[in-house]
């Protein structure tokens, strides 16, 4: 206890004091919590805290004396990327110690919060999330954070939203999604590698003359396109991998609901869901049936039209040698219904949301967000991962105007933000359980999958 109790009072009080002591220490012991589904690393017992941010006047929040913070990332290569830049801020700040941690599959956060067990940083999704987060009170507004305004006025307000008239988010990383494509079955397909198709008439085409070219010689089948189909129950996460086929084919007129989020929007004529569910299941006659066991790195897919900018890593660790952007892969808008229509994207990205614990822990958040924002720590986290920046400082930086990077640059002008609705996820994930159905099962007309998809995702809504 912070306190120390002086005084010369009977045996009585000192052995009552004593009793207190012992139930305060056996009522801070913290519980480990594994999330459902096991997936992620349970945050240690000695950072757990109330979601509630207030803290007792003069007390020491569990775990404020060794100034511990978490941070929750991506598993794989962003955890190693982090776990360097966190070093690096111990480094710079004897007494702290940031712990990275592995966020939930499909970084569902609900039951680390209600355990109250959350980790103090976490790194989502564009959208969606910070809005989810906001609107159960479990996120920190940001904007009077010591250096919150210098900070958000040195950064693209494309990547900046309000949710609940704050800001509970600063855009760590921009993400940009297009088609990828393998220049060696397009010619082996017939193809010409430098033209890859631009409608989704022309992408079918591709599609089904590569899925016809023979096994391998290990007897690997080849397949003309890839979708990520066992990533359908992460829900708006996933959504918006999908959304620039759904955005291309009623160009940009509609997104998933309406401004407010009171009701779904796709069930207008002029949104194009019923099209947007008969080309996808038309492409997935060509794919695998999950990305698990053959993805496009595998050298055995002709298009991948779900492209992000952050898989660029992903290409040096290619099947036999690695993949190289020009050479044997090309990159290209995601197909659109008919020549001359705009081609769209979605501005994805990871945003750096600070959860509420308590003063002292998220004051020590705070710092940490900061350094990761600074010019040479953010440029690293970028280029290790294969982000784009959302400093405006680090657009001009030369390494963005390369070859492999520069498509995804000069997308961004088309590039639309994810609706941030807190209850986006729930609609997403009704809309994607009817295309589980409809694309991977093949079990509706796209007509009713369009129908079907209206409404549960409405039922969805008035939960």
């Amino acid at each position: 206890m912070s306190r120390t109790i002086r005084g010369t009072h009977s045996g009585m009080r000192m052995v009552l004091l004593l009793m207190l002591l012992a139930l305060l220490a056996a009522c801070g012991g913290g519980q480990t919590t594994t999330p459902a589904g096991g997936t992620a690393a349970p945050v240690a017992a000695s950072t757990s805290a109330p979601a509630a941010p207030e803290a007792t006047a003069g007390s020491q929040p569990a775990g404020a004396a060794q100034g511990k913070i978490q941070i929750a990332v991506v598993a794989g290569a962003m955890s190693e990327t982090m776990q360097k830049l966190a070093d690096a801020f111990e480094s710079a700040h004897p007494g702290t110690q940031v712990e990275v941690v592995t966020e939930p599959e499909g970084g569902a956060f609900e039951a680390l919060i209600a355990a109250g067990n959350q980790p103090d940083i976490i790194t989502g999704s564009f959208g969606y999330m910070p809005a989810k987060y906001a609107s159960i009170d479990a996120l920190v507004p940001l904007e009077e954070m010591p250096g919150a305004q210098e900070l958000f006025a040195r950064l693209d307000k494309r990547t900046l939203q309000q949710n609940l008239g704050h800001n509970y988010y600063v855009p760590l990383a921009v993400d940009i999604t297009m088609m990828i494509y393998n220049k060696e079955l397009f010619k082996e397909a017939g193809l010409d590698p430098e033209k890859p198709p631009q409608t989704w008439d022309a992408f079918l085409d591709a599609a089904a003359k590569i899925d016809a070219l023979p096994a391998r010689t290990d007897g690997a089948d080849v397949k003309g396109t890839v979708f990520w189909n066992e990533a359908l129950a992460w829900g708006g996460w996933y959504w918006n991998m999908l959304q620039p086929i759904y955005l291309n084919g009623n160009q940009n007129k509609c997104q998933m609901l309406n401004r407010l989020g009171t009701d779904i929007a796709f069930d207008k004529p002029e949104c194009g869901m019923a099209a947007f569910f008969a080309f996808t299941k038309q492409a997935q006659q060509h794919a695998p049936p999950a990305m698990d066991a053959k993805n496009f790195f595998s050298r055995t897919v002709g298009m991948w039209p779900q492209y992000g900018y952050s898989w660029e890593p992903n290409l040096k660790t290619a099947a036999e040698r690695p993949m190289e952007i020009g050479k044997d892969v090309g990159i290209a808008p995601v197909p659109v219904p008919k020549a001359g229509d705009t081609s769209y994207t979605t501005l994805g990205g990871r945003p750096l949301m600070i959860m509420k614990t308590t003063p002292d822990r998220q004051a020590q958040a705070w710092e940490f967000v900061k350094f990761l924002m600074e010019d040479q720590n953010n440029l690293q986290f970028l280029k290790e991962l294969g982000y784009l920046p959302a400093i405006t400082s680090l657009q001009a930086d030369p390494y963005f105007a390369e070859p492999a990077r520069k498509p995804f640059v000069d997308m961004l002008p088309n590039a639309i933000y994810p609706q941030p609705l807190a209850n986006f996820d729930a609609a997403a994930n009704a809309v994607l359980a009817v295309y589980q159905q409809t694309v991977v099962e093949g079990k509706n007309s796209a007509d009713q999958a369009a129908q079907l998809a209206a409404e549960q995702a409405r039922a969805a809504l008035k939960k």
